[in-house]
């Protein structure tokens, strides 16, 4: 169950992605209550009508101490979302013995295709923040999925002031076998990282999962890495991720404008080697 200023509710925001009979993905249902509202079904891109775009809306100000925001998303066979919410979370100041809690339970049907793409968790002075994606994931699935870090309010020169950010995911097949999981904890309140010399002047995270089961994933390797290449205070590294045909890709840059192209170069690298249309233009 989850909770929102200590109080049990339903998950907030529940979702199942449908196909009709002319191919197309639609909401077959979906359950929001407070604090998330859900746009409806857009079609983003003329040509390619099978999939469908959706906005995530958070009206809260952001995660407060002992708050859970919960989101499950499935998707049927052969159906396609891509998903996104219109700005980042707040993760508020906190005392030390409490936590916000992120959970996302997803799940990807037979051939089918998401794409969730979240703008930045942006961490206040002395948030704690423990985030878990939990991830079902066919054999044939598809799956991009996106995290952006900002340590702090930088104008502000706040900056690696929170307590801790823990972030967990774990990816298995229909039948409970674990496909990977990954781990990322990162501590605050430490001169050592303000003062570090990749830190410093890299302080926005970016972490993005792809899966892409029959692609050869070398030319999207060779792409993200010629991107890093022409942005300045970028730095990006891929590797393979085991039991499975995809990768883990990470990119630390200066500002949140240059790690979101990454993010987004990295998505429309998937779709160019998966013979997919390009990204469209989505509006925020």
């Amino acid at each position: 169950m989850a909770v929102l200023n200590g109080t049990a509710q339903q998950p907030q925001l529940d979702l199942h992605i449908g196909r009709d009979r002319a191919g197309q993905s639609f909401v077959r249902r979906q359950y929001a209550t407070y604090p998330f509202r859900l746009s409806r079904a857009l079609r983003l891109d003329p040509m390619d009508t099978s999939r469908t775009y959706l906005y995530m809306m958070n009206s809260s100000p952001g995660l407060l101490a002992d708050d859970v925001l919960e989101l499950r998303v499935r998707l049927d066979d052969q159906t396609s979302l891509y998903l996104t919410d219109q700005s980042a979370t707040k993760v508020h100041t906190m005392p030390a013995d409490r936590v916000g809690r992120l959970s996302y339970n997803l799940h990807i049907g037979a051939g089918a295709t998401l794409e969730f793409v979240p703008e930045p968790l942006l961490l206040y002075r002395d948030a704690n923040l423990e985030q878990t994606v939990t991830v079902t994931l066919d054999p044939t699935g598809r799956l991009f999925l996106g995290e952006i870090i900002v340590p702090g309010r930088l104008a502000r020169g706040e900056c690696y002031q929170f307590r801790h950010c823990l972030s967990r995911l774990q990816v298995s097949t229909p039948d409970g076998s674990l496909v990977f999981a990954d781990a990322m904890q990162l501590s605050g309140h430490g001169d050592r990282v303000t003062v570090h010399p990749l830190f410093a002047p890299l302080p926005i995270l970016a972490s993005v999962i792809i899966v892409l089961p029959g692609i050869d994933l070398q030319p999207l390797q060779q792409t993200l890495a010629a991107f890093a290449k022409t942005i300045p205070k970028l730095m990006l590294a891929s590797s393979r991720l085991p039991n499975c045909n995809g990768l883990l890709v990470r990119a630390m840059a200066e500002n949140v404008s240059t790690v979101k192209l990454a993010v987004h170069c990295a998505l429309n690298s998937m779709r160019r080697v998966s013979d997919q249309p390009p990204l469209p233009e989505i509006p925020k």
